[in-house]
């Protein structure tokens, strides 16, 4: 069973809040590891409506298996876009079945619609600096990438950083660091989003031209799938619509996502729908029957079914457990 990260996600953001004024009497050296709150350096977010931070950044350096504790179910999907920038060391991450191995100068993207899962080795030691921004957070970014590019990430969710745009990468952390202390939303949404298309220049090699011009049939197809998906599972659960999007048959979108992530079309839309659904139920006081409506459902009942099948809870259990 696929789990999502929401408990593991507010216990972080408890432990740091907490540990707060041990980081300011006990660091007086700022490059001090506090075991006692798993190597996290620091953390600054801005709260966003529900529970979940509309934007968060943070600096981590420990053994892997120290933070993983608190965030590594076998399989789960995050709650939020996730940046995470290797500084040093090495970072091991598993995204939809395959295995990367992050180092020194590399970075990776985790959207909503990926599935992360455990990986093999949490011995290595790393250094890194991580963004969380929120789905709402992300919208009001408003960012205007090229269908290619943006395509590209999601089959190709690791890439590398040149050694001096890593030292800008630092001092956007730093700064957005500031800003989000300060709790200044806006100056947050201004300066994320300059981040955000600094990252994405082509010089950059995250999605550089030579490789978009040179990605698969299905790797393209499947990008295009995913950002669908992302964009449009609230009001469309049938992959017949994704296909009819796409100007292909259903099969032949069936089997091109299916080779290239390893899942299957059908399940990347039900995921994506239940990790939507268990954002509602988690985040917001909307009614049961108020969320059944917003994704799409007929009635309460059949988004009932729909979440007890893929989570093996009903939507009121689930929102039991938060409390």
């Amino acid at each position: 069973m696929h789990t999502n990260c929401f408990n593991s996600y507010i216990q972080i953001r408890t432990i740091m809040e907490e540990k707060t004024h041990v980081e300011v009497e006990k660091c007086e050296n700022e490059n001090t590891i506090l075991k006692d709150y798993s190597g996290f350096k620091w953390m600054s977010f801005i709260p966003g409506k529900h529970a979940l931070d509309d934007i968060a950044v943070m600096e981590i350096a420990t053994t892997q298996a120290n933070f993983s504790r608190f965030i590594l179910p076998d399989q789960y999907f995050t709650p939020t876009y996730c940046i995470q920038i290797v500084k040093g060391g090495s970072l091991h991450v598993n995204i939809n079945n395959t295995n990367y191995e992050l180092t020194a100068n590399q970075g990776c993207l985790v959207t909503p619609e990926l599935l992360v899962g455990k990986p093999q080795s949490l011995e290595n030691y790393v250094e890194m600096l991580v963004l969380s921004v929120s789905r709402e957070f992300i919208q009001e970014l408003n960012l205007d990438f090229p269908l290619a590019a943006t395509s590209y990430i999601y089959v190709h969710p690791v890439w590398n950083i040149s050694p001096k745009r890593m030292e800008r990468l630092e001092q956007y952390f730093h700064l957005m660091r500031e800003v989000l202390n300060d709790k200044d939303r806006k100056a947050a949404i201004h300066l994320v989003r300059s981040f955000f298309y600094y990252l994405a220049e082509p010089e950059l090699n995250h999605f550089p031209q030579q490789d978009i011009s040179t990605m698969s049939r299905n790797e393209e197809i499947t990008g295009r799938f995913m950002k669908l998906v992302d964009e449009h599972c609230e009001r469309h659960h049938n992959l017949d619509w994704y296909a009819d999007q796409l100007c292909l048959t259903t099969r032949y979108v069936a089997n091109t996502v299916k080779q290239t992530v390893g899942m299957t079309a059908s399940a990347c839309i039900e995921h994506a729908i239940t990790q939507r659904a268990q954002t509602l139920l988690y985040t917001t006081t909307h009614s049961i029957q108020e969320i059944a409506d917003q994704l799409g459902f007929q009635n309460q009942s059949h988004f009932g079914t729909f979440f007890k099948r893929h989570t093996g809870l009903s939507p009121a259990a689930f929102r039991k457990k938060k409390e």
